[in-house]
């Protein structure tokens, strides 16, 4: 469940190991949310944001919540709640480790839960739980010991076919399953990237094979669909921040993702869940809430 500090998004290439500094401010100095939810004080994990409403998702491992943030318009940050009073705040089993979502227009999300089940939640009525399809992984994406998937974006079909994404085979493909997309999933167990292409009508998939990253540990992940880059989020030792795109090349028998830079984060610590956003915005989960940094908001990341 731990995952490592966040670094910034320059396009220079870099090789691994040689992780360029935090491209935004120190952590001292970024806007803390911990204070908007007592549940944001710990098990904090994953992050995400939709830019059609404008609003991050964050999710929590123990016990498994998830919420929608929208701004507050003072400058601050709030948990969205509707016209009755009623917060986006959503109650659901499992150990939540990671969300995003696929239509940034309907109201789905998609969690990882880390016991091998990618869940798709309704959340057009907010506090009301409504669990509508799950997809089971753990064939190909199993926890063991404690350790295991943790991580989940979503990237279209344009991306993939733009990049030259490649399946197990070495193949280029797409999705073929309703989706119009593939579901990475990233594990702590030896940082890989699975790819899987989930049936929009029933809780069947097709798995794609997996990518080596440039770390041994993957905790989050965040498509950029704008820039048609892949960030992945890696938990040891000091946290550092990957900047890949979806074309790979063989590494041994596994394929591996390109990595386009790397960097490290604002300080050490169990640092979970990563989210981009506009103009400079970024969002980072704390499972220790170390500092009371459960829930973080940089705005000056430099892409």
């Amino acid at each position: 469940m731990r995952t490592w500090w966040l670094l910034g998004v320059l396009l220079l290439p870099r090789l691994a190991g040689a992780a360029g500094p935090w491209p935004a401010e120190a952590h001292t100095r970024a806007l803390k949310l911990t204070h908007l939810d007592p549940a944001f004080a710990r098990n904090m994990s994953g992050a995400c944001w939709n830019p059609s409403n404008r609003t991050f998702w964050v999710c929590c491992n123990g016990p498994g919540l998830f919420w929608a943030l929208v701004a507050d318009g003072a400058g601050g940050w709030r948990i969205a709640a509707n016209a009755a009073g009623v917060k986006a705040r959503w109650a659901a089993d499992g150990d939540l480790e990671g969300i995003c979502q696929r239509d940034f227009t309907q109201p789905l999300v998609y969690l990882m839960d880390e016991n091998g089940f990618i869940k798709e939640f309704d959340v057009a009525e907010f506090g009301v739980t409504k669990l509508r399809r799950q997809w089971d992984i753990r064939a190909w994406c199993p926890q063991v010991n404690g350790r295991g998937p943790e991580a989940i974006t979503f990237v279209p079909d344009e991306w993939l076919r733009r990049q030259g994404f490649r399946n197990a085979a070495g193949q280029r493909c797409v999705s073929t399953n309703g989706m119009r997309g593939v579901m990475l999933v990233g594990s702590q167990i030896g940082g890989c990237v699975h790819a899987f292409d989930l049936n929009a009508t029933n809780s069947t998939c097709t798995y794609l094979g997996s990518n080596l990253t440039a770390r041994a540990e993957t905790a989050d992940l965040d498509f950029d669909r704008a820039a048609g880059r892949l960030y992945i989020w890696h938990n040891l030792g000091p946290n550092d921040l990957e900047v890949a795109t979806l074309n790979s090349t063989l590494q041994g028998r596994q394929r591996k993702l390109h990595t386009v830079a790397e960097y490290r984060g604002p300080r050490p610590g169990n640092l979970e869940g990563f989210a981009l956003g506009p103009g400079g915005l970024c969002l980072i989960t704390d499972d220790d809430n170390a500092g009371n940094e459960g829930v973080v908001i940089y705005r000056h990341f430099k892409r």
